[in-house]
């Protein structure tokens, strides 16, 4: 049986309950306010507050085990003086399903290849949202959150990440490995076909 990505029992101004398959999943959060308290419990550094219960198959949030499946844009913190180089290492040994071809492909699509050799002081707000979407989308991460991906990209990028996240979910529907994409946004992307959409709840 293919497990699930659910939660439970969420505070209703949060997010409703939902069972999400594999795939590549929007949560529409059009007061751009709901996201704010979920993603800290889906990236696993929270346990939302009892009754509720969030897991995937058996990995329970805010366990070791569920926080080792978790790879995010942004990410939860960064060394500024790091170089991207000895970062894009520490990532490929992290991911033990790390696709070579898929980075590649990023770094070509959203022209970050005048940009390895920098340190993260170096790039813009804009290139550093753009390595870590292109590592995340790589990465293999069996649970990969991306926040608002389309802030402070150009529009040709926004083209290329939907395109991106578009040909992520057909592989997923044709592999064995169970992988859930989550981007949380206010809005759609362009050319983006959902293989599901959570709205979560507006306070205004």
């Amino acid at each position: 049986m293919v497990p699930e990505l659910r939660w439970q029992h969420l505070p209703p101004d949060v997010a409703p309950d939902a069972a999400l398959h594999p795939g590549v999943h929007l949560l529409l959060d059009e007061g751009d306010d709901a996201k704010h308290r979920l993603l800290p419990w889906l990236l696993g550094l929270q346990r939302p507050p009892a009754p509720a219960r969030l897991h995937c198959g058996d990995w329970v949030c805010a366990s070791a085990t569920y926080q080792a499946q978790v790879c995010s844009a942004p990410p939860p913190s960064h060394q500024p003086q790091q170089r991207i180089t000895d970062w894009l290492a520490d990532q490929q040994q992290r991911w033990p399903h790390w696709s070579a071809d898929a980075w590649q492909q990023h770094v070509q699509g959203l022209s970050l290849a005048p940009h390895l050799d920098k340190t993260w002081l170096q790039l813009s707000t804009g290139t550093r949202r753009k390595f870590w979407q292109a590592a995340a989308l790589a990465s293999g991460a069996s649970i990969t959150v991306l926040d608002a991906p389309d802030a402070g990209l150009d529009w040709a990028s926004i083209q290329y990440l939907g395109r991106a996240l578009d040909a992520l979910a057909e592989h997923i529907a044709h592999t064995a490995l169970p992988r859930w994409v989550l981007v949380a946004h206010h809005d759609s992307l362009p050319g983006m076909d959902w293989d599901s959409i959570v709205t979560l709840p507006v306070s205004w």
